[in-house]
């Protein structure tokens, strides 16, 4: 008796934690919008406009890495957090140093920082790495919540920002040295608002090495040429991947909400929902599709701020297809950041592309 009991309640709590997570992401698609309605563009990345303006980029300061916080700075006055977004600017200001994996004056994971701030507003109740771990496996604030930079697979450096294909823009491009601003705007939404993603959830990273948790893999790829199949064939026996990415509590993904990295704060509509994710490295040139802990798929928000529940089974194109290079002749040498026109990434990809001429309805 106790045992169908038990199993009676599950869905029932389930299906509370989904709505509670929907509304999270709903008050995030708001909280994008308002700021478009104050800036008349919306929320970068990172390179953010506001931290640029102030640290610059990494030649004037000596700094590597000041250019990597994330779009929540930049939307956190619009989720009731002023205050919190109002500290971190002062301290980004007063300490040429202050970033986003270390904090200010060497504090590094101790919890005593700002950018440790713990925020549910940013954590899936599904999820049950939703808190921080305590004692030496302190990470930084925990998030769930990613923002979309499209269909191909891009890293954070400077030549690869330039053509993105989601609203996951950069701030600032220093893309053949032009250091220009690109911030988005509606008008750029060729596709329309409500056919387009602009955030989703995925899973915070945990040490199992479970792809069916928050695993994921190391992959020898062709920078954005890879296909996700290399990520599928990674998967061994209990859904364990055979090349784990272990590395550090610190470094896995969603563990930084500040840090505009791709693993932290990003995600890639370049397969369906809780696929295999994979990446060259710690924290460059990423496979992290959206993912959960809903049964069936991922919840996402698009630039309208409208929300959907996206199945698993969504249609993704062919997985064993590498991304198709870029032929336009202006773009020239840097032809490898991806394609134009219509989505290779089946429907998923069309609604994570915000210009790629597609009619994709939401389910």
């Amino acid at each position: 008796r106790q045992q169908r009991w038990w199993k009676s309640r599950l869905p029932a709590r389930e299906a509370a934690r989904r709505s509670a997570c929907t509304n999270k992401l709903k008050q995030m698609g708001l909280a994008a919008l308002n700021y478009e309605s104050t800036n008349k563009e919306f929320p970068a990345a990172f390179r953010t406009p506001e931290t640029y303006a102030i640290q610059g980029n990494d030649s004037n300061t000596g700094q590597a890495g000041n250019h990597r916080w994330s779009f929540v700075l930049n939307v956190l006055p619009y989720m009731e957090q002023l205050p919190l977004h109002q500290n971190m600017i002062a301290k980004i200001t007063s300490d040429s140093g202050y970033r986003p994996w270390k904090g200010g004056n060497g504090q590094r994971h101790n919890g005593a920082d700002t950018v440790d701030t713990e925020l549910t507003e940013l954590l899936c109740p599904s999820d049950p790495n939703g808190s921080r771990f305590s004692g030496a496996g302190t990470t930084r604030g925990r998030t769930n919540y990613r923002i979309n930079r499209g269909d191909i697979r891009m890293d954070n450096g400077g030549n690869n920002t330039k053509f993105p294909r989601g609203p996951g823009y950069a701030g600032w491009s220093g893309w053949n040295a032009s250091r220009r601003e690109q911030n988005l705007e509606f008008k750029d939404v060729t596709d329309g608002t409500s056919n387009t993603i602009m955030f989703g959830e995925a899973r915070i990273g945990d040490l199992s090495g479970d792809s069916r948790a928050g695993g994921w893999g190391v992959a020898t790829m062709g920078n954005v040429n890879a296909a996700q199949a290399t990520c599928d064939a990674l998967i061994g026996a209990n859904g364990k991947y055979t090349s784990p990415n272990i590395g550090s509590l610190t470094q896995q993904p969603g563990t930084r909400w500040a840090d505009g990295e791709e693993g932290y704060t990003q995600f890639f509509t370049i397969a369906s929902p809780n696929s295999p994710r994979c990446a060259v490295n710690a924290e460059g040139w990423q496979c992290n599709p959206a993912s959960s802990y809903h049964p069936g798929g991922a919840v996402m928000t698009h630039m309208d701020g409208s929300v959907a529940f996206y199945n698993d089974n969504i249609d993704d194109g062919d997985r064993t297809q590498g991304q198709t290079k870029n032929t336009n002749p202006q773009i020239g040498w840097h032809q490898n950041t991806g394609y134009s026109g219509q989505s290779q990434r089946g429907l998923i990809g069309a609604l994570g592309s915000m210009n790629g001429g597609e009619v994709a309805s939401t389910p």
